[in-house]
Parts: C-alpha cells; sequence; structure tokens
C-alpha cells in the first residue's frame, strides 16, 4: 500500500495504480482528487468492515448492497453522493477487470432515486455585492478571472489554463479557445461585453509570458491559487460558502433567462450532451421558496 498525502490513510496497491492511470488520462485535478476521496472512502469502509486489505478481486455484489445501504442508513448521506461513490468503483473495478487484477465485475445495485434539483447558483444581488467587492478592491487580475467564469461559463481550470494566445478581443466581439476542456474538448466561446472589458483591463497590466494568469515559475495559476483569491472576495460579499461552479451555473441560468435556447446553452459550456444541460429549466430551492 501507499501513503495518502491527505489524511495519511494507506491507499491500496490496485487504486494507487488505477489513480496513476487516471492521471495519465485525464486532465483534470478535480477530477482525479474527486475519484481519490470516493475510492478511499469504500477501502476504509471495507477495512473496517472486514478486517482486511482491499483489493478488487474479494469485492462481491453482497459488499456493494451492504456499502451502498450503509452510506444511505447509517450515514444518511445525499443520494446523489451514494451514486457518485458507486459510479466510481464501477469504473475502478472495471478497469481492474482489464487489467488481470478481477476475475469479473460484480453485479451493481440499483441507483438510489434521486429528485434532480437545479444546480445552485446566484441570486442577482449576490452578483452584485461580489462585482461590487471586485471593483472596489480594482484588482485586473481577479475581475478577468470571475468574469470569464461568470459571464461566459467556463469551468475553473479552463480559466486559468487559458493562453494569452486564446483570447482574441476587438472594440466589438471577442472569444476564447478553450483547448483542454472536460474530457479534452476544445471550444470557442464568445466574449460578452463585460468580459472583453476587464480582459482588456487586464492584458494592459499582463506581466507578460503565455499564459493569461501566470503562476509561479513558467506555469499558469493553479486552480487552488485562484479560488483562494475569489474566495477573498465572496467572504465579503457575505457569500462564504460560494464553490467554483456556482458562478459557471449562474451564467447559464443568465442565459436561459435571457431566452436562450437550452442547445446554445449547452455549446457554451461545453456539455457534450443535453440532459447534462436540461437540469437548468428546472426551479432552483429559492425559486419553490419564493412560490410557495
Amino acid at each position: 500500500m501507499t501513503q495518502s498525502k491527505s489524511k495519511g490513510t494507506k491507499i491500496p496497491d490496485a487504486i494507487a495504480r488505477y489513480l496513476e492511470c487516471l492521471e495519465r488520462a485525464t486532465p483534470s485535478r478535480h477530477t482525479l482528487d474527486g475519484y481519490r476521496r470516493d475510492l478511499l472512502h469504500f477501502a476504509r469502509w471495507w477495512e473496517e468492515t472486514t478486517g482486511e486489505a482491499l483489493s478488487p478481486e474479494k469485492v462481491t455484489s453482497v459488499d456493494l448492497r451492504e456499502y451502498q445501504e450503509w452510506m444511505r442508513n447509517v450515514r444518511g448521506l445525499k443520494p446523489a453522493t451514494i451514486n457518485r461513490r458507486i459510479d466510481a468503483l464501477r469504473a475502478w473495478l472495471k478497469w481492474a477487470v482489464r487489467e488481470g487484477l478481477a476475475p469479473r465485475v460484480p453485479d451493481f445495485p440499483k441507483p438510489v432515486p434521486q429528485v434532480k434539483r437545479a444546480p445552485a447558483s446566484l441570486e442577482r444581488t449576490e452578483v452584485n455585492r461580489l462585482l461590487r467587492e471586485l471593483e472596489k478592491e480594482g484588482d485586473a487580475r481577479d475581475t478577468a478571472l470571475v468574469r470569464l467564469m461568470l459571464s461566459c461559463g467556463l469551468r475553473l481550470s479552463e480559466a486559468v489554463s487559458l493562453r494569452v494566445s486564446d483570447v482574441e478581443l476587438s472594440d466589438r466581439k471577442g472569444k476564447v479557445i478553450v483547448r483542454q476542456g472536460k474530457g479534452s474538448k476544445w471550444r470557442e466561446v464568445p466574449l460578452p461585453p463585460e468580459a472583453r472589458k476587464a480582459l482588456k483591463e487586464w492584458l494592459d497590466k499582463h506581466p507578460g509570458g503565455e499564459w493569461l494568469f501566470p503562476g509561479q515559475g513558467n506555469g499558469h495559476l493553479s486552480a487552488n491559487a485562484a479560488w483562494r483569491a475569489v474566495k477573498k472576495y465572496a467572504w465579503r460579499a457575505r457569500i462564504p460558502g460560494l464553490k467554483p461552479h456556482q458562478l459557471r451555473h449562474t451564467c447559464a441560468y443568465n442565459m436561459l433567462r435571457a431566452g436562450a435556447d437550452i442547445v446554445t446553452v449547452a455549446e457554451v459550456l461545453g456539455h457534450s450532451r443535453l440532459d447534462t444541460t436540461a437540469v437548468y429549466p428546472r426551479p432552483r430551492l429559492a425559486d419553490m421558496e419564493r412560490a410557495l
């Protein structure tokens, strides 16, 4: 077993090998960290339940049902969390069979039923408070970063990995080229006026180099460092629990409210399937509260 850097827990060898393969296959640190957390969660449950070290050939359909029931009835986790962790196990066990580490993929339990709720986004008053704090601080880099997520729907990882050459600006239009979106998808995203203005102001002060948001050394700004900067403004704007994807979700809602069709929204966000975008027309919790 190898040692986990985060909590000092032991990572089973088969999981460590799978994560190494996944790291080579995906450019997203967020995706990789999610799989690591979900698989280690199962490894801890397995060792506490069976008293044995986890290896893929030992996992049976009975174990998977027990694990699902434990998450559901003992831990009281949300259906989305339970289903995501089971999906991570399915991907790991399929890989183990392909690698000859397990004889077969066991039968998996049915997903826990859930009512799909619209993703969390910011209310207009919250957006205004956040933008007000950015304007008061006058930091051109952070304003450009927030505008790319809030006005263009970019993921945090997509925004920080942009190169200066990926930005095209003119007086009346502009676009950014996302070369490494989720699933390594390439796409072009138009820049609305607010984003063009923010990017122009940042490029006028840009320190040079290939990256739009330079970090330490020759690399770009890390997603963690970028989000620490944004959270500073969110705290001042009284939005302490702000998550990176909420800015992206807010962009999607604003497009729909402005009359954009769901296909256009999917193209802007880089969704490969329309059912991923179809969650946005659903009423949010705040919408239901107002209706009630």
